[in-house]
């Protein structure tokens, strides 16, 4: 199965699962890719909106984010580009808490983002978990080489989700404010260059096995 495929047989996404484990086998949750069916489910909507909202901090664009927002961006962005897929977590109750994601997918690298714990139910490492099994079903499944993620030097959760994952790198970068029809952007600088707003983030790297 390609992503190709996933794009050209949504019933293939709906049939996506990965199982989460911790080291030990023990099950503690479970992903499954968004599909365009959840369009239509209002209280995933709202959950995902309300998560954008409360973390917007952590994130590199700053907007007012509503539901008429998250479902625009869930269908004109995300489901249209063959590239790109956000994996809904559910605990080991099957209740969503989270979710996780990549994009800007070529044949030799790929970017993790939208790491997101919107609830704090469930195993303390399923954040971990899904990242670890993202990598994996990435791996297996397309031809890239190298997995990238940025993080801001402030989010200390992140940062430790992050090694626990198996990051690599941790190369420090400038941000940038640029502010555009009231939404505040935050764009990366160059390497060893200082901040004008005094705020970095880590750029993060894993790479296949040989």
């Amino acid at each position: 199965m390609t992503l190709a495929i996933l794009n050209c047989a949504p019933e293939k996404s709906e049939e996506l699962e990965l199982s989460l484990s911790t080291e030990n086998g023990q099950l503690i949750g479970l992903m499954r890719p968004f599909t365009a069916r959840l369009l239509q489910e209002a209280a995933v909507i709202e959950k995902l909106t309300e998560w954008r909202k409360v973390n917007m901090a952590n994130f590199l664009t700053h907007f007012e984010a509503t539901p008429a927002r998250t479902r625009g961006w869930l269908q004109k962005v995300l489901l249209a580009d063959p590239g790109q897929m956000l994996w809904l977590i559910y605990d080991e109750s099957d209740s969503l808490v989270g979710h996780f994601g990549f994009k800007n997918l070529t044949e030799n690298a790929v970017m993790l983002d939208n790491a997101m714990r919107g609830e704090r139910q469930g195993h303390p490492k399923l954040l971990v978990m899904a990242g670890k099994a993202l990598i994996d079903w990435l791996w297996r499944m397309t031809p890239v080489k190298r997995i990238h993620a940025y993080v801001l030097t402030d989010n200390v959760p992140s940062i430790m989700m992050n090694r626990q994952i198996g990051f690599q790198g941790w190369v420090r970068y400038p941000l940038v404010k640029r502010l555009e029809e009231g939404e505040t952007h935050w764009e990366l600088g160059s390497e060893g260059e200082c901040s004008p707003d005094d705020r970095y983030c880590f750029g993060l790297f894993v790479e296949r096995n040989k």
